[in-house]
């Protein structure tokens, strides 16, 4: 009796105890990290517990103390309150940050106890609610809580510990469990400790290596939300970074934008930038590596200094007099409402630019629904300037312009993230383009030689094909297919194969999506005259990172050479220049050594190189499994409810008589009906009036058939039946979808 009692009481208050902890926990580990949760955590702990724990008036006390007691001290110490709830505020923002990619403003607090007292404030006004949560048992509530500790897992796990969500999640699900399985049965129990199980896999699985089909389906739904907002640049033949189902290059005569320019001039208008390349697929760079450079930006922008802009910007600083203004207007009518297509050569001060943003691909477009109409202010044929602005900035000090202090600041984001091949694509160019040498004091190979090295190799081992083009199998990286495989393709297949080459001879390189406006098209244009852009203007180009002036297009694919004015031309291109013997070349492959490995056990290599596969495969193996053995048992225990639901109907009349009766009262527990020390017939008062003379009369037949030993007649049988089935009835018409299946899935009944 007393461990009945004591597993009463904990049944009572352990679960909101735990539910209030557990909140406080999230918000502290959360928001406030460096802040130690213990005395919060306690704090509402010490409110559910009480809340739980009184009845009638004293829990009416308690609610009174808790609540006024929160407000009271907020206002005594209101400095110690508003210094903790402005640096929550600074908390979520922060974690705005990391997942947005966009500063913001903070508040500026000096306090060091604010935190802790705040948190303090909020643990018990949390505990208090849980407690009236789990006492008013609200299926509303608990579906409430489930989708904001689903949305806060979706949008922190990557940046928090497991614990917090584990934590969260496991109490609300022993919550729920408990309080509605109605019963405090093992079985019960057990249920609980595999959910506890299995989401403790599925957190941690988040935290390391999240498999390949949720990357999938999380990105997949990222597309279909953004697809609904902006519109897909899919339908005008634009990958936006997908190469895996690139195939024959895809045109109409659809106007997909208008631009009118003041001063007609060919131009290259971005839209998506890939600037990481991973499995066939160019990718934005991730919310962490933002994140990290989150303060350089901020300084730059406040400096006044965009990548978007660096090109005019350096023209400014050093020669003004080339800086020629042309407005451009731009209408978009079919294509992507995300971004801004935009030149190359924006002033500062443009339309577009975010000073909130973190990095420095295309611009966004604003708004929920992005934006069709737009205007720039850019200049006039910066781009094949660039060397005399180059050669002018090279001749110019950091002391005599700003501008060189902050390319230097940006320069070393631009190396530090735009360089990275995959391995197995290095390792292909190397062999293919060879070492090569650096000049002192330098980072790359020359600009110039490496241009005419990829021109040469494109040139020369690809063929130009927009129709003769298969997406790649599954397994088949998109540039090694187009370099070593068909070595056919059209522009998408050249800009990423140049970029990687940029990047293997250590310059910065991205692929770009946009339009293109040929000089041919401006030669007849009225200044102020709308050109519409159909869909043979879509094209794909890579763009490198020349130190100092920034972000240049640079034209691979063969049929479009002529079609924008160029500073260089590449005459009479023979070969690759720049290789050098072994014995006096940068080796270039130092994040890929390959060295000689015929030395080492072979199995430990294939266990080094494939580790995390191996370890996904077989966790996903377990997995299976677990589902298999999960999906057996519940077969198992609905065969058993057969089995004992046809004993209902078996010659052995007191024994189905007893099977029939046992089952009633299993089905009034699941009602809610409370285990008692006393006789079966003592339940009538708790059943339905209409129901408790059936349930005397069959309590009654339940005893003859259970201690007399005399044969029992079948009418007695199908009164114990009839109470069973009007039972039943009523308990399933009146359970909700979630009910049902505790009823069958959970109670098997």
């Amino acid at each position: 009796m007393r461990f009945k009692f004591i597993a009463q009481r904990l049944r009572a208050y352990l679960p909101p105890v735990l539910l209030a902890a557990a909140l406080i926990w999230l918000v502290a580990d959360a928001f406030l990290p460096e802040q130690s949760a213990l005395l919060p955590v306690t704090v509402a702990a010490a409110a559910a517990a009480s809340m739980a724990l009184t009845r009638g008036k004293w829990r009416t006390a308690a609610y009174t103390f808790w609540l006024l007691g929160c407000l009271l001290a907020a206002v005594l110490f209101w400095r110690a309150a508003s210094e903790g709830f402005a640096l929550l505020i600074n908390g979520v923002l922060d974690v705005w940050k990391h997942i947005a990619a966009r500063n913001t403003d903070y508040f500026s607090v000096s306090g060091e106890n604010g935190p802790v007292f705040f948190l303090c404030l909020l643990g018990a006004v949390l505990g208090v609610g849980s407690a009236d949560l789990m006492r008013r048992r609200s299926a509303a509530g608990f579906w409430i809580l489930t989708a904001v500790l689903g949305l806060l897992g979706l949008l922190l796990a990557p940046q928090l510990t497991a614990g917090w969500l584990l934590a969260a999640a496991l109490t609300e699900l022993l919550t729920y469990t408990v309080f509605f399985a109605g019963t405090g049965s093992a079985g019960v129990w057990l249920r609980v400790t595999a959910i506890l199980l299995l989401t403790a896999l599925l957190l941690n699985g988040w935290q390391t290596a999240k498999p390949d089909f949720l990357n999938e389906a999380v990105d997949g739904l990222r597309q279909g939300v953004e697809r609904l907002r902006y519109g897909s640049n899919e339908t005008i033949g634009l990958p936006e970074g997908d190469l895996r189902s690139v195939g024959s290059r895809q045109t109409n005569q659809d106007t997909v934008l208008e631009i009118t320019m003041d001063v007609p001039a060919s131009c290259y208008l971005r839209g998506f930038v890939g600037e990481t390349y991973e499995n066939s697929r160019w990718y934005a760079l991730d919310a962490d590596t933002l994140y990290s450079a989150a303060d350089s930006f901020f300084w730059l922008h406040e400096d006044g200094f965009y990548p978007q802009t660096q090109l005019a910007a350096a023209a400014s600083a050093v020669q003004p007099e080339l800086v020629r203004e042309n407005t451009i207007s731009v209408t978009n009518l079919r294509a992507s409402a995300r971004y801004l297509y935009a030149p190359y050569e924006l002033l500062p001060g443009s339309a577009g630019l975010d000073a909130a943003s973190i990095g420095d691909r295309t611009l966004l477009g604003s708004g929920l629904r992005g934006q069709r109409t737009y205007g720039f202010s850019a200049a006039q044929g910066l781009i094949t300037q660039y060397q005399r602005i180059n050669t002018a900035l090279s001749q110019t000090t950091e002391q005599q312009t700003p501008f060189l202090q902050d390319e230097a600041a940006y320069n070393a984001f631009v190396y530090d993230r735009y360089t990275a091949i995959p391995s197995d694509i290095r390792s292909y160019l190397a062999d293919k383009l060879g070492d090569y040498a650096v000049s002192d004091g330098e980072a790359h190979f020359d600009y110039q030689s490496a241009k005419q090295n990829i021109l040469f190799y494109l040139t020369t081992y690809a063929e130009y094909d927009e129709t003769n083009v298969t997406p790649v199998g599954s397994g088949v990286d998109f540039v090694l297919n187009f370099l070593d495989g068909t070595r056919k393709g059209y522009s998408v297949h050249y800009a990423t194969a140049a970029a990687m080459m940029f990047r293997y001879y250590g310059i910065p390189a991205r692929y770009v999506e946009g339009f293109l406006v040929s000089k041919q098209e401006t030669q007849t244009l009225e200044p102020g005259q709308t050109l519409a852009l159909d869909g043979s203007h879509i094209h794909t180009w890579v763009e490198y990172y020349q130190d100092g002036v920034g972000w240049l297009p640079f034209e691979v694919t063969p049929p479009y050479f002529s079609a924008v004015e160029q500073t260089e031309k590449y005459q009479d291109i023979s070969g690759l220049i720049g290789q050098q013997p072994q014995d006096t070349v940068v080796d270039n492959i130092q994040d890929n050594p390959q060295g000689d490995d015929t030395n080492e056990p072979s199995l430990l290599n294939f266990w080094l190189k494939y580790r995390l596969q191996i370890l996904l495969i077989l966790a996903v193996t377990a997995a299976l499994a677990l589902l298999a053995a999960f999906i057996a048992w519940l077969m198992w225990e609905r065969k058993k409810t057969a089995r004992r639901k046809a004993s209902f109907l078996s010659e052995d009349l007191p024994a189905s008589i007893q099977a029939i009766f046992a089952y009633t009262i299993d089905v009034l527990r699941a009602r809610g009906l409370r285990a008692k020390n006393c006789a079966p017939e003592d339940y009538a008062d708790l059943l339905d009036p209409d129901l408790r003379a059936s349930y005397r009369q069959a309590a009654a037949i339940w005893q003859e058939a259970r201690f007399s030993g005399h044969p029992m007649e079948e009418a007695q049988r199908q009164t114990v039946l009839a109470l069973e089935s009007e039972l039943w009835r009523r308990t399933w018409e009146q359970a909700n979808i979630l009910r049902r299946i505790k009823l069958k899935y959970i109670l098997f009944l």
